[in-house]
């Protein structure tokens, strides 16, 4: 699949509802994840946000949107908001490697046109420092409503049982 920036960051600002909000976080492969369907509010397309949260290390977490175009093999993350547990390279430019930061990726059109992965660059941020407070940024950043953000959070709502 191909995406120019500009349809990538479209994508990211769309207004999105989730439609199982009341799906649990599960135990796979060491993490506790879940996965939720996303509707655009004013149109057809499908994204699907994703939560990771490895229990053992509470600096090992991403929370990521993806973009679900044409069925599941079309699909794209458009972004990911991962914790610090681990060294990051953007592999195109020549920036220093992230070394244990806060970070979030962004897909773009360089490195899709390399067929790598879409959202494979990344940048450093100080917006949040856990798990709770990635999934406040992303859910703010993406424009996606129907989650409830978690308590004492810069977003009104109840606590999301992550558990």
């Amino acid at each position: 699949m191909t995406l120019t920036d500009e349809q990538i960051d479209l994508l990211i600002k769309l207004p999105k509802l989730v439609i199982n909000p009341n799906l649990k976080m599960r135990l796979q492969r060491s993490s506790l994840q879940v996965t939720y369907e996303l509707q655009e509010l004013e149109g057809e397309r499908e994204f699907k946000l994703y939560l990771r949260q490895n229990p053992k290390d509470p600096e090992s977490y991403s929370c990521g949107l993806i973009y679900v175009a044409d069925g599941p093999d079309q699909s794209v993350t458009l972004c990911r908001y991962n914790g610090s547990n681990h060294i990051h390279c953007n592999s195109l430019e020549d920036d220093e490697p992230i070394h244990f930061k806060c970070h979030i990726h962004r897909a773009s059109e360089r490195y899709i046109a390399l067929g790598d992965k879409a959202e494979k660059y990344a940048e450093t941020t100080d917006r949040y420092t856990t798990y709770e407070g990635a999934l406040v940024c992303i859910l703010e950043d993406c424009n996606i409503s129907g989650l409830d953000a978690p308590k004492g959070s810069a977003v009104s709502g109840e606590q999301i049982s992550l558990w």
